[in-house]
């Protein structure tokens, strides 16, 4: 249930997703609730997927979950992480529709939520 978003945030690629996206200030984003709100927008279909790299997100999404971000590379699992925490916290009620979009049967709920909980 804790994942979804932002998953946010992460790629494509064969072993890892790709190393251009370890530099998307993901700081930036989270600090901008109009910027953050554009990312989730296109995620959950509500709106066009025009900021840096949502499109991409939006289509490797569905694995970044299935996977427990197991594609992400060691700069992308923290931002992951705090994507998807900031979700919870500041909008509970995008990250139900999050999690009814990307797991909507909970096959992916404990693994995801053990790698949100990790430390590495």
């Amino acid at each position: 249930m804790l994942y979804l978003v932002l998953a946010s945030f992460v790629f494509t690629g064969a072993l890892c997703y790709d190393a251009k996206y370890d530099e998307l200030d993901v700081d930036k984003i989270l600090a901008d609730d109009a910027l953050f709100m554009s990312y989730l927008n296109c995620f959950l279909d509500k709106g066009p997927c025009t900021e840096q790299h949502a499109e991409d997100f939006k289509n490797i999404l569905p694995e970044v979950v299935k996977e427990a971000c197991g594609k992400c590379s060691v700069d992308q699992k923290p931002k992951m992480r705090k994507i998807v925490n900031t979700l919870f916290a500041k909008k509970p009620d995008l990250a139900v529709e999050f999690q009814k979009k990307y797991d909507p049967n909970h096959e992916y709920e404990a693994e995801f939520t053990a790698f949100l909980l990790a430390a590495n």
